[in-house]
């Protein structure tokens, strides 16, 4: 029995003395190394040289140079954020810019006598022949200028009013040589005053009437050219004698196009159509540029709260993998549909090579400038116990100390996470440590403060 007790007892001193050595390379991964010294008297080392980890404040840690080397500390800068976020995709649609649509009608009643026309060539099979073009009537999908004409009214209403404004102008032309004439004779004592009165009413009543007709012409879209021809023709028939030039024309209105575009709509015009003011002819639109309507749910709103406005976003369609037109988002609606619960947000898309279309479903993403306000850092220099984040800051780039300040994070990435750029916090440019900073939390929490 004594034997086997002997024999028992050695393989447990072994064990021990193996847990031992466990536990002193343990410490030694935690936060102390030997440096290297000469050997005190005996063959011993003095316990007085051995470098160390060691509290230096309630936050703060110095570590020697040798220790930092075996823990494998780094550290890298935190800077201002300079990448542009995206929020996540919302689903919207293609529709026209109302703010480039025109509706034309006619200010006037009357039947259509002509319609606008555009060149169009006509196919041949000569080989090497001219090509060859024939004017054909406007239909929906052709590029009109602003100016061009789009169909020709007969408006008895124009002919009667632009030769009432001739007449109107004529007449005052006679009644004011009349009157001074009659001013004349009045100031060598050949006429009676009453005359001179009543030809200066004349005159006044002439004058009105002149410009009663004009305001009613200019309203009807009447140009300044023809006006001006109108005041040259009124000029020559006040002359003896003088007869109208073609008056039959002055009935003739035409109906022009309001600005650059493309006719999306046309009403079934065809000559003889008697059409009056009430009607759209004619719908003009610019599609260089479209809207985009975005149906945008409660929940969702807040993403867009703090969103600049106007804010650049990227329209995709799901029909075309890879294609992408940018844009702006200009407006988010402040009332929610009672139905959908729903907010409309609504915005811009370059359209100049023709490719959207009114109705298509589009992937819309919004792309937010680098926030103010806020420090970004490395992912692994955040850590958190749970409670708190904090950060290890080396406030000297050549010195052994670290400092833990706690921190407020604000957004998370793969590689970066954003804190808050609070007073005591971090700030760019501070050296945050990338690796070791687990060590660095457990030796503030776990190794003793200093003495006062």
């Amino acid at each position: 029995m004594l034997n086997f007790f002997r024999r028992v007892r050695r393989p447990l001193a072994v064990a021990t003395v193996v847990l031992a050595a466990g536990s002193s390379a343990a410490w030694m991964a935690v936060g102390t190394a030997r440096a290297p010294a000469p050997p005190a008297p005996g063959g011993e080392k003095d316990p007085d040289q051995t470098a160390r980890i060691r509290r230096a404040g309630p936050d703060a840690v110095v570590v020697p140079p040798e220790v930092e080397a075996s823990l494998g500390i780094k550290t890298a800068a935190a800077s201002a954020p300079t990448r542009k976020r995206k929020l996540p995709a919302f689903q919207g649609t293609v529709n026209f810019d109302t703010n480039r649509l025109a509706r034309v009608q006619t200010p006037l009643a009357g039947p259509v006598v002509e319609l606008g026309t555009t060149p169009e060539p006509i196919p041949t099979a000569l080989p090497g022949a001219a090509p060859v073009t024939a004017p054909r009537p406007l239909k929906v999908g052709d590029k009109v200028k602003q100016g061009d004409v789009l169909a020709v009214i007969w408006s008895k209403d124009l002919g009667e009013k632009k030769s009432e404004y001739v007449a109107a102008l004529a007449t005052l032309k006679t009644d004011a040589e009349t009157y001074k004439r009659l001013e004349a004779l009045y100031q060598e004592g050949g006429t009676a005053e009453r005359s001179v009165r009543q030809a200066e009413l004349a005159v006044k009543a002439d004058r009105v009437a002149a410009e009663k007709a004009e305001a009613t012409l200019r309203s009807w879209k009447v140009t300044p050219e023809e006006l001006d021809a109108l005041r040259r023709e009124a000029d020559r028939l006040s002359e003896p004698d003088a007869k109208r030039a073609d008056p039959a024309k002055w009935a003739r209105f035409e109906v022009k196009a309001p600005r650059d575009g493309e006719i999306l709509e046309k009403n079934d015009l065809y000559v003889g159509q008697v059409v009056d003011p009430t009607a759209d002819l004619f719908r003009i639109g610019d599609l260089s540029v479209m809207e985009v309507w975005v149906h945008l749910y409660a929940e969702d709103l807040p993403l867009l709260r703090n969103v600049p406005l106007p804010a650049p976003w990227v329209v995709t369609l799901p029909s075309r993998p890879g294609a992408t037109f940018v844009g702006r988002m200009e407006r988010v609606g402040a009332a929610l549909d009672p139905n959908q619960h729903t907010a409309l947000v609504t915005g811009t898309v370059e359209n100049t090579g023709g490719e959207l279309r009114a109705g298509m479903p589009v992937a819309v993403t919004v792309e937010l400038p680098p926030p103010a306000g806020e420090v970004e850092v490395p992912a692994e220099a955040v850590v958190e116990d749970g409670r708190e984040s904090a950060v290890f800051v080396r406030p000297d780039p050549a010195g052994s100390q670290f400092v833990r300040r706690a921190v407020t994070v604000k957004r998370r990435s793969r590689d970066v996470i954003a804190v808050a750029a609070e007073p005591g916090g971090v700030k760019p440019g501070d050296l945050v440590v990338t690796a070791g900073s687990l060590l660095l939390s457990d030796a503030v929490s776990d190794l003793p403060r200093p003495k006062p």
